[in-house]
């Protein structure tokens, strides 16, 4: 629950979710988006566990957050087809790593609306001009009387 309102307190919106029998918490920019930036799982092993995308994990890595010499299960989780690529563990909500987890999702969720908004420009720009085509053809017919 303290890793969903770090999230949360962060600008994100928190959807539960099940897969089967497991629940989880994904983590979206608001609540009707379709692209999830990360998931919070209970974990057998320690506290939690937060998946999240690629790019999150290799901004981790870059940045030093997440190191192949730490005592964390970090797994592969891509081929659950749930739009995570990697799992990390979570020791304890004193966990240092949880800031920075959040801090890379921040960073992914702006790229991401950013390319929605890119992509919604283009699209309405499209809109534009096949209403102005459209409109330009009406002018140039014939009426039959």
């Amino acid at each position: 629950a303290k890793i969903v309102a770090d999230f949360e307190a962060n600008g994100f919106v928190a959807v539960e979710r099940s897969a089967g029998a497991v629940n989880y918490i994904a983590l979206k920019s608001d609540a009707d988006s379709p692209f999830v930036v990360a998931s919070v799982y209970g974990d057998r092993r320690g506290a939690a566990s937060i998946w999240v995308k690629d790019a999150c994990f290799e901004l981790l890595k870059d940045n030093g957050s997440l190191t192949a010499d730490e005592d964390r299960n970090i797994k592969d989780v891509s081929f659950f087809k749930r739009g995570m690529d990697w799992q990390v563990e979570i020791h304890d909500i004193h966990d240092d790593v949880i800031p920075k987890v959040i801090e890379a999702s921040v960073v992914v969720r702006d790229a991401i609306l950013e390319e929605e908004a890119e992509r919604e420009a283009i699209k309405a720009e499209k809109l534009a001009k096949a209403e102005a085509k459209a409109e330009a053809m009406a002018a140039k017919r014939k009426t039959s009387f």
